[in-house]
């Protein structure tokens, strides 16, 4: 009987990310791909290099002598997860109404029945934090990925919750309140770019700014300090309520959190259920070890594996 696997996918803003996990939880070396993706792209601008990263991995998993038991795939929102259908407008607008579901399985040549399983990315990083990752053995966890967006979640005894005290509605902050505006406006990657281009008149990208900080910079130094600062203030009256015992961060902007840890650690002093206050060291796994676990638990509630 041939070994299973399941082929995980992040999509992301920038790139989608594949890896081949078993149901044990384990990365398979060698397996892990990614493609750059302009999500502001017409529709075959984004599919072809996606399709041709899904064919890769099924590919890799055949060279193996492994069996692809379902795709998962962790999505950003909003997106019809039980239908397969994406209904962003700020990226990925090109695929807006579109089944993909079903263009996946036609252009793989996949049976009509074959599991193809759609969950959120925020979800997906904090299920594979919890499973495999530094939230392990965390009861109350809040996750949050730093990007081209803020993504959040809440999680309780290992089920990601949308309600309850300190769970903002649908567990989102993105749209929290902030100066006039939203908080990931603040802290996503175009927030920083405003912030750094209103101290210096330069246009950077993140990772730039990001080691420039890294270098002592002090204009990067100030943007970062903000970012947690700004963190730290909206988060700190959701945590008082919620409770966390951890709080994880991840996202490609994460990989800067030595950069905005201590103001957003002092913001959080008051917490005083916080035992972890940690950066993801899986940054581009968990979001595929979480979509594993997540595709597992929909194929067992259909009876499917």
């Amino acid at each position: 009987m041939r070994k299973t696997c399941i082929l995980a996918v992040d999509v992301g803003g920038t790139s989608i990310k594949l890896a081949l996990i078993t149901p044990e939880g384990h990365y398979i070396e060698g397996t892990f791909r990614t493609t750059s993706v302009n999500s502001m792209g017409e529709r075959e601008e984004i599919l072809r290099p996606f399709i041709g990263l899904l064919e890769e991995g099924i590919r890799s998993a055949s060279e193996r002598g492994l069996e692809v038991k379902a795709i998962g795939l962790a999505v950003p929102g909003p997106f019809d997860l039980e239908r397969g259908i994406s209904f962003m407008e700020h990226k990925f607008s090109s695929l807006y109404g579109l089944n993909l579901r079903k263009i996946i399985a036609r252009r793989l040549s996949l049976k009509e029945e074959f599991p193809i399983v759609f969950k959120l990315d925020s979800w997906a990083f904090i299920v594979g934090e919890a499973w495999r990752g530094a939230a392990r053995g965390y009861k109350r966890i809040i996750g949050i990925t730093l990007g081209m967006g803020l993504g959040s979640a809440f999680m309780v005894d290992d089920h990601v919750v949308t309600e309850g005290p300190g769970v903002p509605p649908e567990g989102w902050l993105w749209n929290l309140p902030y100066e006039g505006g939203i908080l990931e406006d603040k802290v996503s990657r175009r927030g920083i770019i405003k912030k750094y281009r209103e101290l210096t008149g330069e246009e950077l990208d993140v990772k730039e700014i990001a080691l420039r900080g890294f270098r002592g910079d002090r204009n990067s130094l100030k943007v970062f300090e903000e970012v947690g600062l700004i963190l730290g203030k909206c988060l700190k009256p959701i945590a008082m309520e919620f409770k966390p015992d951890c709080i994880v961060f991840g996202g490609q902007i994460s990989k800067a959190f030595d950069l905005f840890r201590d103001p957003l650690i002092r913001e959080l002093r008051e917490v005083h259920s916080l035992k972890k206050i940690v950066q993801s060291p899986q940054i581009d796994l968990s979001p595929l070890y979480g979509i594993t676990k997540m595709t597992l638990e929909e194929l067992s509630r259909k009876g499917l594996r």
